[in-house]
Formats: C-alpha cells, structure tokens, sequence
C-alpha cells in the first residue's frame, strides 16, 4: 500500500494509476495536513509514502516534521518528489528516505518504488 501527497490533482491521479497498474494500491491526499489525517486514522500504515514539497495548508517540509514526532510513522519510507532544486540535504535530513525530481520518469520511479512496495 503507498500515499501519494501531491496537491496537483493531475501528478495524484497519475501516480495512483501507475502503481495500481503495477499492481500495488493505495491512496492520495491534497496535502500534508490530510495525509497525517489518514495516516493517524488506519491502523495500517503504507509501505510507502511519495511526498511534494510545495503544497498549501501543510507542505512537505512540515509533514515531515509532524512525521517525525510520531515513531509509528517514521517506519514509514518518505520519497520526495518535487521541482524544486537543490533539497536533496535539507530532505534527508529532514527524514527522507531519497528525493526524486519532477517531472517524474516512470520507469526510473517504478524501479525506486516496486522493490519498497514488493517488501513482505
């Protein structure tokens, strides 16, 4: 199971249908605030969370630090995609488990996110 936070309704929808294509489900919220929302309600945690930078109400930079009071969350890998350039440090240190640029290239992320997502 994965999360898509992106608030581009288009990067979501696409995402999601990439990697239910693959054969993996999931969800997606707009932004930070709503997938903390979910992510706190299910007693199933994803395996994977790809995550924005720049979003309204709460943007990544903030979930990441929301996720990392939280130790059940910070099991949870975090891939960073975003355009923005040159956060690859503040990412990682942030809690990030990589950063990948937009836009996105399928294949390079499937073969990122299928080995995670394959896990048992």
């Amino acid at each position: 199971m994965f999360l898509i936070v992106d608030d581009e309704a288009d990067i979501r929808e696409a995402l999601v249908e990439l990697l239910t294509l693959r054969g993996f489900s999931g969800r997606s919220a707009e932004n930070g605030s709503v997938a903390l929302q979910l992510l706190r309600e299910r007693p199933r945690l994803p395996k994977l969370i790809l995550l924005d930078i720049i979003m309204p109400v709460l943007d990544g930079w903030g979930f990441l630090l929301e996720r990392s009071k939280d130790p059940r969350l910070l099991m949870v890998p975090v891939i960073v995609i975003s355009a923005s350039l040159g956060i690859e440090n503040r990412a990682k240190t942030a809690g990030a488990h990589s950063v990948m640029r937009k836009p996105l290239d399928s294949g390079h992320l499937l073969s990122v996110v299928e080995p995670i997502l394959s896990a048992a």
